[in-house]
């Protein structure tokens, strides 16, 4: 089941278009998810937008473009901090992002994480508030674990890279998958991606945060696989 609903997708389409005859960099992003039982049979499938990119996505995307420090102590329009998910603030005299020394394709800094870490890396959660352009952490967090309610964070798969020469699209699909040992159904209404950059310290911070469209139910020994891909068309 794709959840890619006209007109709204037509739109979307269009700006990439419009991005790519104008030379203007135009990201995008797909959420996938699907649930398998304890038998591997798949109990739901769907694939939607991603487009819930909130204030320190931008803020790292104009810091890096720019080469401008995030030296503001507030968050906020106009600003350039970030905001981690314990809800600090951060701002300091280099830009807001990755070092030149710290290697992103690890499970250190960057979008993935190592088995059993629920701070980084893709997360789930039972929230159910609206998206929010200031939200900095999911509404109801998941935790890892195998207690009632809890998860278990699986080590977040390799980045996996591609090009299509054809429509000049380069693709990044980042997967992760969560098992439930937990003895009962774990309830998923929430995702988020939380990057771990630098700050005045190196800290953790949400990138994206999406509301499902419906609750998402893992079943006792079940699974559940969540797969972002993030797209941006070259215009050469």
């Amino acid at each position: 089941m794709e959840i890619l609903r006209e007109p709204k997708e037509r739109k979307y389409q269009q700006l990439r278009r419009l991005g790519q005859e104008l030379k203007i960099p135009t990201f995008e992003a797909f959420l996938e998810l699907e649930v398998r039982d304890g038998s591997g049979r798949i109990t739901h499938h769907h694939r939607q937008r991603s487009h819930s990119w909130v204030r320190n996505a931008y803020n790292q995307l104009f810091c890096q473009m720019a080469a401008k420090d995030s030296n503001d102590a507030t968050f906020g329009p106009g600003k350039l901090s970030g905001k981690q998910t314990s809800g600090t603030v951060r701002g300091v005299a280099y830009p807001f992002g990755y070092g030149e020394s710290n290697s992103v394709d690890g499970t250190s800094y960057g979008l993935r994480a190592a088995a059993g870490v629920d701070t980084k890396g893709i997360q789930v959660g039972s929230g159910t508030n609206a998206e929010s352009f200031e939200d900095y952490t999911l509404q109801t967090q998941i935790a890892n674990g195998t207690g009632a309610g809890q998860i278990s964070y699986i080590a977040s798969e390799l980045h996996s890279i591609s090009y299509d020469a054809g429509t000049k699209v380069l693709r990044d699909i980042l997967i992760r998958y969560f098992n439930n040992n937990s003895g009962g159904n774990v309830n998923v209404n929430e995702v988020g991606i939380v990057a771990y950059l630098q700050g005045q310290y190196n800290q953790n911070y949400m990138m994206s945060r999406d509301k499902l469209p419906a609750t998402i139910t893992v079943p006792t020994t079940g699974q559940l696989r969540v797969t972002y891909t993030i797209q941006l068309t070259y215009p050469a």
